[in-house]
């Protein structure tokens, strides 16, 4: 029970470093079923050789270009998605799979079978065929980045090298159901303000493009003067209707810009860092990154993965430049000598008890309890901050849709008044 056997092609890809070429398959299995993918294989005849030996039929083999243009299939890929959740219940089911003592083989061809997601079943396929080719798990799942994160196949490496697989999936399982678990928190925080500026707008929409109109058509027969949010509300309506051709261009094209800007390096720094120093839920987006941090490290460091490493690939999980950025320079710090404790502290990211309690386990040898510890602190100051932001949202969003709903009383209610003082 426990490590599954390595096969001689990864002993000689182990040792030689050697990148053999990858090529697209069409075969038929036993059945007569069609099936695609990619193998990897020094020539065509050895990959057609590896298909047939595994019970399958080729029909097409070919190189795959190292230059592959975006195809309907790549496209395709970008809506049909492997959810987080599905990734999370294969982790604890290959676990325990794993820890039961059943082959690899048996075991990725039984959760390929169970998956009822089209995309993700064919992504087990192609890591069957890796697997059964000689490439190692840790190989075959980095082929897919798009479905498996880099701190999901770091701890796959660690855990084929330690022989502890069903350790790491069960803690990658962990870590993956409490970052959904706190995403869902934050979802569910910022659900009411969604709903409340949604319905603003629709009202607005509405009151612009069917009452407002009928309203200057009635106040136009009478020489009294209109009161000024009925004319503010008008003249919005004349603006709108007069020159909606340069103004629905601007409400399309300015946030496909932005878009476009914060996906750029600059703006992404500018975007992160601004989203940090928003009053009220900055904070939020500090105490989340860092939670998520210190979740990452904790579990890639228990898995055996060496610290410079750790940093390395947490500094990649974190939805966050400014805060990579940081944890990047950590990093380059621990690599010239310094200790983490004291690169944390320069970093100017992390409170003083955070650094206090990494250099207790620096100097203790206990720095596995302590970043648990670390962990457990963020989780109650995240849970704490989203209680605190709530608290603040409700009374501001009420406060705000008083003064809308006031506004847009005003706007029709005040015309009527002076019409009825007219016929006194």
């Amino acid at each position: 029970m426990g490590q599954w056997p390595r096969t001689p092609n990864y002993l000689l890809r182990t040792l030689v470093g050697e990148n053999m070429p990858t090529f697209k398959y069409r075969v038929r299995d036993r059945l007569g079923k069609a099936m695609t993918g990619t193998i990897e294989a020094q020539t065509v005849e050895v990959a057609g050789n590896h298909l047939y030996q595994r019970g399958y039929f080729p029909i097409a083999i070919e190189k795959e270009s190292a230059s592959a243009s975006l195809d309907l299939s790549d496209f395709w890929k970008r809506f049909n998605k492997v959810k987080p959740e599905e990734i999370i219940v294969f982790s604890q089911q290959l676990s325990t799979l794993y820890k039961a003592g059943l082959p690899l083989l048996t075991g990725l061809k039984g959760l390929r079978d169970q998956t009822l997601n089209q995309r993700f079943k064919k992504v087990l396929e192609e890591i069957d065929l890796q697997v059964e080719g000689g490439n190692t798990l840790f190989g075959a799942m980095s082929k897919h980045p798009d479905v498996f994160s880099a701190v999901y196949l770091n701890m796959i490496r660690a855990g084929e090298a330690s022989g502890r697989l069903g350790e790491s999936l069960d803690r990658y399982a962990a870590l993956a159901d409490r970052e959904l678990r706190s995403r869902q928190k934050v979802n569910e925080a910022t659900r009411y303000p969604k709903i409340v500026v949604v319905s603003v707008i629709i009202a607005f929409v509405v009151l612009l493009s069917f009452v407002i109109p009928r309203f200057a058509q009635v106040f136009s027969q009478f020489n009294t003067p209109l009161p000024l949010p009925t004319r503010i509300m008008i003249g919005v309506n004349n603006l709108f209707h007069d020159f909606w051709y340069l103004i629905l261009p601007v409400f399309v094209f300015i946030p496909i810009l932005l878009r476009r800007y914060i996906h750029t390096e600059k703006g992404k720094i500018f975007w992160d860092s601004l989203k940090t120093r928003i009053p009220g839920i900055g904070h939020l987006f500090v105490i989340s990154a860092l939670s998520r941090f210190a979740h990452t490290f904790v579990m890639l460091n228990k898995s055996g993965i060496p610290i410079l490493q750790t940093l390395e690939v947490s500094s990649t999980t974190i939805n966050n430049v400014v805060i990579s950025q940081s944890i990047r320079e950590i990093s380059q710090q621990v690599r010239e000598g310094g200790s983490l404790a004291d690169s944390m502290s320069k970093s100017g990211r992390f409170t003083p008890l955070v650094i206090q309690m990494v250099g207790v386990g620096e100097t203790t040898g206990t720095l596995d309890e302590m970043l648990v510890r670390i962990t457990e602190y963020y989780d109650i100051e995240l849970e704490n901050a989203i209680k605190k932001m709530t608290t603040y949202i409700e009374p501001a969003l009420t406060l705000f849709m008083g003064v809308v709903v006031l506004l847009l009383a005003l706007a029709v209610f005040l015309p009527w008044w002076n019409m009825a003082k007219l016929f006194r």
